[in-house]
């Protein structure tokens, strides 16, 4: 049975405890925003000194939506990203055990269980 758990960006933003608890629980975690690379980053490195025979890894991949095309709305996009820190799309964190890959088209997330 897969198990997906939805955090939101605000419970996750600098603190990665409830994805490492959810992930170890062999849940698959869904973030409602894109992480930035330096969150990606911290988030692997984290990872990796955590690796034990129960815990193999994640695979990890973010995607952005895409931009409405007027310009009145990348400003409200620009202005709402500014103030809530919180980067418009989506990340989706599994486990190693579970997770084979996530294939990132522009459009979509494709996970390999």
């Amino acid at each position: 049975m897969i198990k997906i758990k939805l955090l939101p960006y605000e419970s996750v933003r600098g603190d990665f405890k409830k994805v490492f608890k959810a992930l170890q629980d062999d849940h698959i975690v869904l973030i409602d925003a894109k992480l930035d690379p330096d969150q990606e980053a911290g988030l692997i490195k984290d990872t990796m000194e955590r690796f034990s025979d129960r815990f193999a890894g994640i695979e990890l991949s973010s995607l952005e939506s895409p931009l409405q095309t007027g310009g009145l709305d990348k400003v409200k996009s620009a202005l709402a990203e500014m103030l809530t820190g919180k980067k418009r799309g989506f990340t989706i964190i599994g486990p190693a055990s579970i997770v084979r890959k996530i294939k990132k088209n522009p459009q979509e997330l494709l996970v390999y269980m």
